[in-house]
């Protein structure tokens, strides 16, 4: 188990980075309790995001069962935020399937600076990539 999350791709737009991520494992595609811990250690206020959602205005309502993309989508705004040099900015994302069954989704966040969004794509990536290898070894 390398990388149970793969950012296969970055495209640069002119607003958003576009993320195209494969987690090949059926198994490793939603988050569990555990994994949801284990991305609060790294990313205290994940819980605390506006996130549009079925069941509240907060990613933490939703947090212990949804996708790992989405859960990726939020700690990449996390790490932009942290990242930032700018106090009052605001990052957006989405998260959709491209392909389920195979694995396969596209993450789109905003971003105040292409470079800070790509570090952050990449910090974020390894950071889940950890706290999925200690939860599913």
């Amino acid at each position: 188990m390398d990388r149970p999350v793969k950012i296969e791709r970055i495209v640069v737009r002119r607003d958003r980075i576009v993320c195209e991520v494969a987690i090949p494992d059926p198994r490793m595609r939603r988050t569990t309790p555990i994994l949801s811990r284990r991305a609060l250690d790294s990313y205290p206020t994940l819980a605390h995001h506006a996130c549009i959602n079925g069941k509240g205005k907060t990613f933490g309502a939703v947090i212990e069962g949804t996708s790992v993309p989405h859960l990726l989508e939020h700690m990449i705004i996390d790490e932009q935020v942290r990242r930032s040099s700018c106090d009052a900015a605001s990052f957006t994302g989405t998260t959709r399937w491209v392909d389920e069954g195979a694995g396969t989704a596209r993450i789109e966040v905003s971003f105040a600076d292409d470079l800070c969004a790509l570090a952050s794509a990449k910090e974020a990536e390894r950071r889940l990539n950890d706290a999925m290898r200690r939860c599913f070894q």
